[in-house]
C-alpha cells in the first residue's frame, strides 16, 4: 500500500478528509458534545483511497455500498460486499486502504480514544485494542447504526441541550462498542502459541520493521489463521499483534537515536516502519512519555 505523502498534520478523519485529497467528497461536517467529537458525511467515487495513520478511532456508517470492497487497516486484509448499514471501526494510528468498485457514500464518526476511559485504563488505551475482533470486517448492529443517524441528526446544534443529548448518546455508543467487542470477540481457550512461536514471530517481526507487516502475514508464521491468531497472540503477550509491532518499532527507534549514527529522525522514522516522523512522535509520547528528541 503506498500512503499519500502530506506535509500538513490532521487533527482527525474530518479534518483530513476537509482538508485533504478527498475534500471534494466531503458533502458535511458536524462537531457534537462538548469535547467535541468530529462527524463528517462524504460521497466518493469508485476506486483506491488509502488513509494516513490518525489518532482517532473512526466509525463508519455505510449510506450507499458497494458490490465489491477492500479494507486493511492492520487487522487483515477484508473482501466482500459492502452493504448499506454496515459498519466498519478504524482503529487509532493505523494507516487504512479501501478500494471499493462502486461510488458510495457514508457517514464517519471520529471517537478519540480517551472517549474509552474507564479507572482502570485512563488513556482508554486498552480498552481500544480489545475491539480486534470489530477491526477485522465490517459488521451490522442496528442499535449502533441508529445513533450514528441519530447523533448526526440531533446532535450538531449549538446550544446546551443538544450538547448534553450529544454525550448521553456519544456514551451510549461507547459502551456498545465495548458491548459488542466482548460479544464478538473468538473464544479458543484450549489454543495458543508456544514460547518457539513466540521467538519465530519477533524474528520475524524485527526483520521487517521497516515493512508493512499485516496480521495475516504473522498468522502465517504461527500457523493459525488470521480470524484466530488475534485472540490467542493477545493471551499469550498480554497485547495485540499491533500493539507488538508499535513496541518494537519504538524498541528500535530508540536503538537508533541512542546510537547517533547522523540520521535524521524523519529517515530512522522510516526505517522503523512509521509512515512519517509525527507518527512516530505520536507512537513514541502515547508508549513512553516522551518525544523522539528527550531520547538518546
Amino acid at each position: 500500500m503506498t500512503l499519500p505523502q502530506h506535509d500538513a498534520i490532521y487533527a482527525d478523519h474530518a479534518d483530513y478528509y476537509q482538508r485533504g485529497p478527498y475534500a471534494r467528497y466531503m458533502t458535511d461536517r458536524k462537531l457534537v458534545g462538548r469535547a467535541p467529537v468530529a462527524m463528517f458525511a462524504a460521497e466518493q467515487p469508485d476506486g483506491h483511497f488509502p488513509d494516513p495513520a490518525l489518532p482517532n478511532l473512526l466509525l463508519y456508517l455505510a449510506r450507499k455500498g458497494a458490490r465489491e470492497a477492500r479494507f486493511d487497516w492492520g487487522a487483515g486484509r477484508w473482501r466482500g460486499t459492502w452493504r448499506r448499514d454496515d459498519l466498519t471501526l478504524v482503529p487509532a494510528g493505523a494507516a487504512s486502504d479501501v478500494t471499493l468498485s462502486d461510488r458510495h457514500g457514508f457517514l464517519g464518526i471520529c471517537l478519540p480514544v480517551a472517549m474509552f476511559a474507564t479507572p482502570d485504563d485512563p488513556m482508554g488505551q486498552a480498552t481500544a485494542e480489545r475491539f480486534g475482533s470489530l477491526y477485522a470486517a465490517p459488521f451490522r448492529d442496528p442499535l449502533l447504526g441508529e445513533l450514528c443517524d441519530t447523533l448526526w441528526r440531533e446532535g450538531g446544534d449549538d446550544g446546551l441541550g443538544c450538547d448534553l443529548f450529544a454525550d448521553s448518546a456519544l456514551q451510549l455508543l461507547t459502551d456498545r462498542l465495548r458491548h459488542l467487542a466482548v460479544a464478538s470477540a473468538p473464544r479458543h481457550k484450549s489454543v495458543t502459541l508456544s514460547r518457539r512461536t513466540l521467538l519465530r514471530l519477533d524474528e520475524a517481526i524485527r526483520a521487517r520493521l521497516h515493512e508493512r507487516i499485516t496480521v495475516a502475514d504473522l498468522a502465517a508464521i504461527s500457523g493459525h489463521s488470521p480470524s484466530h491468531f488475534t485472540a490467542i497472540f493477545k493471551r499469550a503477550t498480554g497485547r495485540t499483534p499491533y500493539r507488538h509491532i508499535l513496541s518494537l518499532r519504538v524498541e528500535r527507534a530508540e536503538d537508533l537515536i541512542a546510537a547517533r549514527s547522523g540520521q535524521g529522525l524523519a529517515d530512522i522514522a522510516l526505517d522503523c516502519g512509521f509512515s512519517s516522523q509525527s507518527h512516530m512522535t505520536a507512537v513514541f509520547r502515547a508508549m513512553t512519555g516522551r518525544t523522539p528528541g528527550q531520547s538518546g
